[in-house]
Order: structure tokens, then sequence, then C-alpha cells
């Protein structure tokens, strides 16, 4: 067999060890070339890229030798065209032999795995052990035939159909998640060449033998050897864990070539250059393929190893049983405090469950046998023949005695205390979650954001600052050449007076401003070759019914669309330089581009020479030019040294592109007589002494929707700020159209205002700290007077343990707030400003905040910064991971990007984004409404269980009743409040803050008021149902299951739910009900849900059938009630919607305004924080600690403030209020509006100094 790629006999050296592939003798009939030793199996081939066994190379002749031997003859063309039928049979031939490019889904749950898994619910246990103990009591033991089996039955099918419902709703979640991951796994591409055309393909169609292109940010969906790159480098982090990019280079055969590393593994990243590879190991052959799949393995022979965890002993679980909320979850996202918020309430029911079944079981154990019950009356004659009782002779009395109906008693307690659990317990909490989640994500693709991770998708709804990119996502992306420096000449497109009149397109523009024909012709053939010859292959502009469709660079295809309207036939051109067996699409040698070089090249052949041909920034391609092309001598160039002069009059004609948004682009060449002597690939001079050739304007024009999406931003209290690689006069200008600068960030000359615009350079420096005391390097450093970043020597940065950049903040804290376009941003620049403004704490300096809303009108956000990122390149990954919710381009977006994002921007479009925000603000909303009618349905349920287990020794709902409740407030509540659709005033008020606790005061009212009311109604009902009018005749009051009186309460407890579910669908603010009348109107926009409109009527529909026809089976009365009970019932339900009116009336008189209270909640929680920070020093923290912890909680900036603000006198601390700091500034406010009294503040003060005092000093000990 194969072992390690080589042909051996026998089994494994060790059999102890599984082999992960199947061995080349499972393969049947089908042979496999050999060589030296090495087979090309399947196994054969994935150990050669494994192991990097060049050797194995070597043995076949190096890489084209094995292409040849896996099908693939020419590597320059790749496999046949699957279009063709010879082709589709050769590539199938290829799949079978070799495998498929793709790997067997995981194992999804089935219907009756989770139908089992609900079954191992303790409740649901405990409900069936008691419908089981029921049964035998009723059946075996009093042999009650009749009505025995009855509630034991009905707990066994309402049980049923609460894990029927709770079941299928996991299922649908699980195939959710399923589908959304096939959705992502469905918009991966790869670029194929087979038949020497590039198409994009799923990397699925992947058969060994191909041959793919790589580019920078590819996710390599297979193993491969290089077969042609330059400058390749790849993080293969993912598989070793180690961060240094790995260069790739063709291999060669022997020599110092020999121990280049060709081979490519699959899952890693293209970071820099780009090649093409030969496809070798697909599928569960590949490096990735059999990781997964001994994952897979491991996971199905593993077990859980959470039973294994020690834990804190008695006391410890004891005191975290007690313990409610948490801390911790303080500024956690809404998952985190809805966890902790359904343990408490979890808690809650549970000690309540206890409670009721002790006082019930209690108070019967008393009165039965303590007191005797019904025997102690009882003589002897008369006491005998009782059945319970018995004639005690030591006492001379009727004692009670144990009965099998004294144990079904027993059991009815403990079956209502469970079922006060199971309602207390918010299974609909997660339920309504996940609805909520999974209703958005499949609605979001509709507006064009595809949805990775669903908690992402809350998350956004809380978004306070949105990082955007502009090249496609402020602007189209359709970009057009619209001025042109050529030979010379200054050329610009002309657009038509009239929408009548044709524009005059810069192409026909250069053609028609030669005066003779051999210099057009020598001009159109120079420019042609330039652009041609020096793009990407992937680049096209390809005409359709539509228009012209751009495929790859955006910038190339503009150059390319330039050459269209020259009338040159660029697929004709490129093939002229083909040469024949090469790898290469055209030419001799390709220099990719590079982010730090910021240009790129390619040499063709031209001549009795060669010549290269490079395009980049315009300042990159200056300062590697020593001279321009001025003009044409018929078909002959002349040129002219590029001297400072020239130079200058060459960056003002860029500045004049720049101020006008255009992105400037500038193409030269270079000639030589023939190969280096080093070669092409060793030789670092080939980029200079070129030849200016031309210089571009190239405009990408704005989005039409994007000003308008930037403006309800604003209104909803997101912060936009643009971060682009554009020069920065070209960023102004494009911020100022679409609205990110606003009139008043400008000054009186035009100019952005001090701060309101600047470079990554000026950036970086202003907040990273300095190393004063080492030697200068030359690093990246803002030149004030080009006004663009230059290299030169500048004091070294502070670096911390792992290497990184010390961020100043309070640099950065002065800097962030004006902020709104941040030009020629390196990606590391914008990872600094997403970590920075997640960081800050500036929302605590309520002087600052104060001035900046004074003076530029800039309002911060009353807590900690969520930001929300775009980013498209590899580069900007960790960008994507560190934000709260990172967006990936779609079009654009490499698939680095795509992996390390939350979402994925389909349309790459700003106002996607927009959208996003207000399904998530929908999201959070949802959560909350359905939160609001639970715990109100919680609040009534549990405290009528408590009185009525007090007053009647048992809850007035029995289990069935209960476990209707609980379906109705869980699984179908959450069906209907959590798929309300969003709407556009969602974008009306301010964001969430991270702080914000998960029950508003709005909640708080609306969860007691109705609280209040029902179970005002309900005590009614419960102990004077005769007082109710209008009824003929009027109820007894009859206080046992089955009668009328607990039916009609059974009944007006469940209408009282179902209408105040309409009461729940509206979540309004203060301010809106103090400004809208249609926020009062609960049924305003009820019919564009119908899902909740099916709800309301199946479950209404289903009330009345459970009454009139469910008996004794639900424990209710026989034939149901009158219409004059069922009038009563729903009159008291629907009152409750006019209750909702009496509230929300209340909450506009008494309440303050949202912004008010969530200020309020906001300080609190600050000076929790605060309090935490240099207060509640645990005994086991050292002092060392405590100031670390201090300073991480509250930055450096605002402590010396505080201390200033102590020695000034503008502070104080309340010594009766606990350790409740603030910054200097907010308590100085407090201080100068509330104390009067200048004797008792100062002596505050100094309780204050010294303890600062005690504090530093001992930390110095």
């Amino acid at each position: 067999m194969a072992e390690n790629g080589k042909v051996t006999s026998g089994d494994d050296a060790d059999p102890s060890k599984k082999p992960l592939l199947s061995s080349s003798t499972d393969y049947g009939s089908i042979s496999f070339p050999e060589a030296d030793g090495y087979s090309l199996s399947q196994r054969g081939l994935a150990d050669i890229v494994a192991q990097k066994q060049t050797k194995a190379l070597s043995a076949f002749g190096g890489v084209s030798g094995l292409a040849s031997a896996v099908g693939c003859k020419d590597l320059s063309k790749g496999l046949i065209n699957a279009k063709t039928k010879e082709g589709a049979a050769f590539v199938e031939a290829q799949r079978s032999k070799y495998g498929s490019n793709s790997l067997p889904p995981p194992p999804s749950p089935s219907l009756l795995a989770l139908v089992l898994e609900g079954l191992k619910d303790p409740t649901i246990i405990m409900l069936l052990v008691s419908a089981v103990i029921s049964l035998v009591l009723g059946l075996g033991i009093e042999r009650d035939f009749e009505h025995g089996w009855i509630e034991g039955t009905s707990i066994f099918v309402t049980v049923c159909l609460v894990v029927a419902v709770a079941s299928l709703t996991d299922y649908a979640k699980a195939k959710e998640f399923r589908d959304q991951q096939l959705r992502l796994e469905g918009e991966r591409h790869v670029n194929l060449v087979r038949s020497g055309e590039s198409t994009i393909v799923h990397p699925g169609e992947l058969v060994v033998g191909d041959i793919i292109r790589l580019a920078v940010g590819d996710i390599v969906p297979v193993d491969g050897i290089l077969i042609d790159g330059s400058g390749l480098k790849m993080d293969e982090s993912a598989l070793t864990g180690e961060s240094d990019l790995i260069n790739k280079a063709v291999y060669t055969g022997g020599g110092k070539e020999s121990k280049a590393d060709p081979f490519i593994v699959s899952g890693t990243n293209v970071m820099q250059g780009s090649g093409k590879m030969l496809v070798v190991a697909v599928g569960c052959n590949s490096m990735q393929g059999r990781i997964l799949a001994r994952i897979r393995e491991q996971e199905t022979e593993g077990g859980d190893d959470d039973d294994n965890e020690e834990n804190g002993g008695f006391l410890s679980t004891l005191r975290s049983f007690f313990s409610f909320g948490s801390a911790d979850v303080e500024g956690a996202d809404l998952m985190k405090k809805l966890d902790v918020l359904a343990m408490d309430i979890g808690k809650i029911g549970l000690l309540v469950a206890f409670l009721v079944f002790l006082v019930m079981f209690t108070t019967w154990l008393n009165s039965q046998f303590f007191k005797g019950g019904d025997c102690a009356a009882l003589v002897e004659d008369e006491c005998i023949p009782h059945a319970a009782c018995a004639w005690s002779h030591s006492s001379g009395s009727c004692v009670r005695t144990w009965t099998a109906e004294d144990i079904s008693t027993v059991l009815d307690y403990f079956i209502t205390a469970v079922t006060i659990l199971v309602v207390a317990v918010p299974e609909g909490l997660p339920l309504a979650v996940t609805l909520a989640l999974a209703v958005s994500v499949r609605r979001m693709i509709k507006d064009s954001n595809q949805v990775k991770h669903m908690d992402s998708c809350e998350t956004m709804g809380s978004a306070t600052t949105i990082c955007s990119d502009k090249t496609g996502t402020l602007t189209e992306n359709k970009m057009t050449a619209m001025r042109a420096f050529l030979a010379g000449k200054e050329h610009e497109h002309i657009v038509g007076k009239t929408s009548g009149e044709e524009d005059m397109n810069l192409g026909k523009i250069i053609l028609e401003s030669s005066t003779s024909s051999d210099e057009t012709k020598a001009l159109v053939e120079l420019l042609s070759e330039a652009i041609l010859l020096n793009c990407a292959p992937t680049s096209k502009v390809n005409s359709t019914e539509a228009g012209l469709v751009y495929e790859g660079n955006a910038t190339e295809c503009a150059l390319i669309k330039l050459t269209q309207q020259l009338k040159v036939d660029g697929e004709s051109l490129r093939q002229s330089f083909k040469k024949p067996n090469s790898v290469l699409d055209w030419g001799e040698h390709s220099i990719p581009f590079s982010s730090e070089k910021k240009r790129m090249s390619w040499i063709v052949e031209k001549g009795d020479g060669f010549r290269m041909y490079s395009k980049g920034a315009p300042k990159a391609m200056f300062g590697s030019s020593t001279s321009f092309l001025s003009g044409l001598s018929g078909s002959v160039t002349e040129t002219k040294p590029l001297t400072p002069a020239e130079l200058k009059a060459f960056n003002e004609k860029i500045e004049s592109y720049q101020n006008s948004g255009l992105r400037s682009l500038a193409v030269a060449f270079r000639d030589f007589d023939s190969v280096p002597k080093d070669g092409w690939n060793n030789n670092k001079d080939l980029e200079t002494n070129m030849t200016l050739l031309a210089v571009f304007g190239i405009e990408d024009p704005l989005r039409p929707s994007v000003p308008g999406a930037i403006e309800d931003c604003r209104k909803a209290g997101i912060d936009v700020r643009m971060c682009t690689g554009d020069a920065l006069s070209t960023a102004v200008s494009i911020g100022k159209g679409c609205g990110i600068l606003r009139s008043t960030d400008f000054d009186k000359d035009g100019n952005p205002k001090e701060g309101f615009a600047m470079t990554g350079a000026e950036f970086d420096d202003r907040v990273h700290l300095k190393d004063g005391k080492a030697p200068h390097v030359v690093r990246r450093v803002f030149d004030p007077e080009i006004n663009d970043a230059v290299d030169k020597l500048a004091p070294q940065f502070l670096l911390d343990e792992k290497g990184n950049k010390k961020l100043d903040m309070e640099a950065f804290d002065k800097l962030w707030p004006t902020l709104r376009v941040l030009a020629r941003c390196q990606p590391e620049d914008k990872l600094t400003l997403v970590k920075g403004m997640r960081k800050s704490q500036l929302f605590m300096d309520e002087t600052r905040c104060r001035s900046l809303d004074k003076e530029h009108n800039i309002k911060i956000f009353p807590d900690y910064q969520v930001v929300a990122v775009t980013g498209d390149g590899t580069n900007d990954a960790p960008a994507l991971k560190s934000a709260d919710v990172g967006f990936a381009m779609g079009i654009v977006g490499t698939e680095t990007a795509k992996q390390a994002c939350d979402i994925i921007l389909l349309d790459d479009n700003f106002s996607s984004i927009v959208k996003a925000a207000m399904w998530g603000r929908n999201v959070f909303d949802s959560i909350s409404k359905f939160l609001q009618f639970q715990l109100t349905v919680n609040v009534v349920a549990i405290t009528l269980a408590v009185v009525g287990a007090f007053a009647y020794s048992e809850s007035p709902l029995t289990a069935v009743q209960m476990l209707w409740v609980n379906m109705i407030m869980d699984s179908l509540a959450s069906l209907a409040l959590a798929t309300e659709l969003p709407t556009k005033e969602l974008l009306d008020r301010m964001p969430y803050g991270r702080r914000r606790p998960v029950i508003s005061k709005v909640m708080q009212a609306n969860i007691i008021g109705h609280s209040l009311y029902q179970i005002g109604v309900l005590l009614w009902v419960l102990f004077a149902p005769q007082t109710i009018p209008f009824l003929d005749p009027p109820i007894t009051h009859d206080p046992t299951q089955g009668s009328v009186h607990w039916s009609v309460f059974f009944n007006v407890f469940v209408l009282l739910q179902l209408f105040n579910e309409f009461n729940s669908r509206r979540l309004p603010t203060i301010e809106k009900l103090r400004s809208t009348v249609s926020e009062w109107n609960v049924f305003n926009g009820v019919c564009s849900n119908p899902v909740f409109v099916a709800v309301m009527v199946s479950t209404f529909l289903a009330q009345i059938f459970i009454v009139q026809y469910g008996g004794l089976a639900v424990n209710l009365v026989h034939g149901g009630l009158t219409r004059d009970q069922w009038l009563f019932c729903v009159v008291v339900g629907m009152f409750g919607l006019v209750w909702q009116l009496i509230i929300n009336f209340l909450i506009v008189r008494l309440m303050k305004s949202s912004s008010e209270e969530e200020t309020n909640s906001i300080e609190q929680s600050i000076r929790k924080m605060s309090t935490r920070s240099l207060g509640d020093v645990k005994d086991d923290t050292s002092i060392d600690d405590a100031e670390s912890h201090r300073e991480k909680s509250l930055p450096q900036a605002n402590w010396d403030k505080f201390r200033a603000g102590v020695r000034q006198g503008n502070i104080y601390k309340d010594m009766m209020g606990g350790s409740s700091f603030r910054s200097g500034h907010k308590l100085g406010s407090i201080v100068k509006t509330r104390l009067d009294d200048q004797k008792e503040a100062k002596k505050k003060i100094e309780v204050s100094e010294k303890l600062f005092s005690s504090e530093k000093s001992l930390k110095q000990d």
C-alpha cells in the first residue's frame, strides 16, 4: 500500500494508528502512476503536499511531469473545458478517480433526536413521572375507571404537545443554521483556468489536475503545487499557529532552487503576490479535509467533559443560587444579559414552587393529621367503618390514617408546584431570541445583508459609529477615466450640455487630439499596451444588453474601458504577446501589486529588447521616474527630464484631480536591451529610471442613496466616519458630497476644521506614545507641507509586551470625536481607530462632551462606543475581527475578509448597512416585547399560585391549564411577537447603550401596571365571583376544580394574556408617546404581520374549544361557559387595551424622557464601575493589582482630572453613599448646584484627599 506517498507492502508500520484516508489498494481496478516508490494515488498526492516531498517532484520530472501524470498535459492551458462533451466526460473521470472537492456535511439532528432531548428536561421528567403515578393511583389503586385516567392522560397529552412544539422549533432553527452555512458556502468562488480560459467557478467544481489562479485575499480551497508566481507569500497560521508569512516559489529542480517551497495547503491565505497552482488534492484528501474529518471523528467518539468539572462545593452552589444578577454582565451583549435574567427568573420560580408545595402540604398535613380532619368529630362506632379513620384506644379518639387518596393529594400538590416551575422557567425567551434572529437573518438577505453570526444582527442595532470604506461602499465602484495628462497635453471627458447630446468620452477626445495619423497610431499603441499588458488577467469589461459589466479590479476596468473607447482589441493584443509553453498569460515576467510599493509592473518582449510597463500611485511613480513623455514626433516618442519644476507641475495636476473628487493613477514604462544579469526575479532595481507616460483622473460616482442614508444615521445617533486609501483632498471632496462632512465642519476658507479630516500618517503619529530616549528610525510621518505621508527619521513608538504600539488614550480622546475622514488610511490605522473608540471612556467627561456639543454640534453617546466597520482587503481582517460588527464587501471583498467578518454586504452598498442597523434594532425590540409579555404572565401566575396555596391549599390553575398557559406565553407568543417587521421609525431614536438594562423603565411600568390590573381582576373573580354584574344566574363561589367558578377564572386569565399580546406589540419611547398619536394605537400595523394575526386567531379558537369541550380533561366545567360568562371574560380582557392607555398617560405624566432615563442608567453603571475600580478590592487582591484594574477601568487622564478636581475643591465623596467616584468635572457641577454649605463641602473634600493619600502610600509600601 502507499505509505507517506511511497509504495510499500503490507499494512501500516504502526497498526494502532488509524489512517486518515483509505490506502491505494482500496481503489479497486483504478491504477495510479508510480515512480521511485512514489504513487500518485489520492493518499500519495496528499502526502506530497502535506510532507513537502520535493523528491517526489523530481521522480516525476518536475511539476510539469507530475501535472502530465495526473491529466494536465499543458500547464498554460489547464484541463479541457467542461463545457464541451469531451471535457465534461474527462472532468467527471478525474472526479471519479481522485475524488470530488466536497466534504460531507456534519450530521444534522433528527426530529426524533430533538424530541428525545426535550424529554430529558428535568421538569418534563417530573411531570411525566407525576402523570404515571397519577394513572397508577387512579386506575390501579382507586379503581376509578371513569375519572381516574383523566388527569394523568391530560398531563401526558399536554407534555407531548409542549415537547413537540419545542422540538419542531429547534428542528427549524437547526435547519436555518444549516441553510445559512450552505448559502455562505455557495458564495465562495475560485478563478479556474481550463482550455486557456479563465472562469469563476465554485470550489466544488475543482478536480485534481486543474489550474487555479491565486490573488491577494484568496483562501485556498485545495492542496496544490505552485507553477507560476511572483512575490507570493502565504499565511499558514491557521494550520501551524505561526504568524510569519511563508514565501512560496516555483520548483525548478536542483541547485539552490531545490530548497524552494512550492507546496500550498488548503485553508491558507494569500497575503502578498499572485500566481497559479496545480491542484493535487481535493475534498477529504486535502489537508483541510483531513483535519475536519479527524475533528468530526473526535466529536463522534468523544464525550462531554462538562460533567467532570469540579464544582465549588455545597456552599458555593448555594451562594450562586441565591445571587441574582451579575456585575460582570454589565456592558455585556444582550444574549449574556438575557441568560442572567432567565436564570434569575428560574431561581425565583423554583423558590415559589417550593414555597407553594410546602404551604399546601403542611396546611393539609396539619388539618388532616395533627387536627384529625373529619375523623376528629367521629365516635368509635362511626370511626371504625371509615376508610380514612382509625380508633385510637390510647387517646380514646378517632384519628386520621394514610390512604391511597392521600398519596394522590400530595401528588397533586407536587404536580402543581412543578407546573408553577414550568410556567416560571422562561423557555420561550431563547426561543424568541432565536426566532427574532432567524427571521431577521432570512429577511436581511433581501436587503443585501448576509449574516454569518446571528448575534451580530442584534449588536448592529446598538451601533453608535460606522467606519466605512469609500470605494464601492459610498461610491458605485463603476470607475471611468475622466481626465488624462498624456504626451504633454491635458485631455478631459466632456459631458453633453443637454440630455439629448452625447458625452465626448476620454478615448474619443484623445483620438481627435493628434494632428497626424502616425502620431495617433503610435500614441494609442503605447497607451493601450501600457494598460492592457499591465492588468490582472481577471480584470475584464464585458458588453451586455444592460451595458458594460466590470469583472475584477474596478480601477483596471476603467482603464480597459478607455482602450475600448480607443477602439483597441484587447484580447488580440494580449495574445500577440503570449509566449509558447509559458505559464504566464502573456509577457516575460510580472511584478504583482503590493501595498508597500503601491505599484505593479509587467515585462514583455518588445522588438529586439524588453519593455516594462508599470502603474501605481502617482507619488510612488514620480519617485521611480526620471523622465516623462512630452510628445510624439510621428511614431517616435519624445521625452524630457523630470525636473523639480516639472514634478511640481505634475503634483499640482494631481491635486486638481483630487480636489475634483477623482482618483489619480500614473502609468510609466522602461526599456531594457536584454535580460538583466541577475534575472527578472532577483533584481530590485527594475522599477527605477522609468519614463512617465500618463497621469489619469478616474471618477467613481457617489451612490445616489448614500447622502440620504448618512442623514438617516445622523438622526439615529450613529456617527459615520470614512476610512479610505485615497488622497486627503479626494476623500474630503467625497466626504462633503455624501454628507459625512457637514457645512459646519469647514472653516471660512472652505477647508475642513482642525481634526475633522486627516491622513492615516498624522493620525498614527498623534495617537501613539513615543520613546524619546531611543534613537530615531525611518518611518511613516505626516508632512504638513505636502499634506501627505513621507518616510523620514522620527522618534520610535513605545511598544507593549506583545510588540504593539501603545495607544495614548488622552490624545486619542482629543482626536476621535471630531474625526470624520481618515485618508491614506492603512489597515493598521483602521484597527487603531476601532480599538480606541471601543475602549474610550470619553462619555464620562461631561465638560468635554458639553464643549463638543456647543462648539461643533457633536453629541457623544453616553456609553461605550459600539463600532461597526467595513473592509474588503485581506489586511482589513484584524479590524473586522476587532469591531463589534464587521462588514465585508460581497463583490470586491477578498475571501479572507469574508471569513473574518460578521455580515457580508452583497451589494457593497452603504445603504444596506443602515438597513442592518434597522433590523438590529427591530431584533432588540422584538425580544423586549416578548420579555415584557412573558414577565407579566410570570408575575401574575406566580402571585396567584401563592395566593391560591395560602387561601385554598391548591393552585387555582391546574397542571394541565398551566401547561396550556405555558404554551401560549412561550412558543406561540414568541412566534407572534418575534416576527414583527422593522419600520423606518426605528431610526428616529438613539441607539441602545451597552449598559442599558434589559428591562427599561417603560417596560417596568407596563409590566407592573398590567400585573396589578390582572391580579386585581383575577382576585375579584377568585374571591367574590358572585359580585360580578350582569350575570344571570350569578356565579357561585365554588373554589374547586371543574366548577363554573374556576372555569371562569381560567378563561379570564387566558384572555387577559391574549389581549395583552396586542399591548406588547408596541414598545414606544416616552418622546414618541408625547409626540405621536399613532404610538398609542396598539393595532397600528397589525395586519402587516400575518404571523401575529394567525397566532392570535388560532389561540383564541383553541381557547374556545378547550373551555367549551375540554371538560374534566382540563379540569373545567362540563359543557363550557354560557354566552354571558364568555362576554364578561372578553370584556375584562379587552379592558386591558384601555388600561394600556391609562398606563401610557401615567408614563407621560410621571416619568422622565428616555434620553434622561438612558443617561441616568449609564451614570449608575459608571458609579458602579468606578466603585469597583477604586473601592471594592477583594482581600486577596494586591494594591498593585487594584491600581492596575483601576487604570484599566478609568483612563489616566480622567484619574488625573479627578485628583486635580479634589485639589481645586470642585468634587466631593459622600461618605454615607459608599465609594462612588466620578470625574472631577462631573462631580464639580453637582457640588456647585447642590451644596450650599461650603464648610460641609470642605470637610468632605478633606476626607477625599485623605483617602487618596492613604491609597498612594499603600501602593508605595
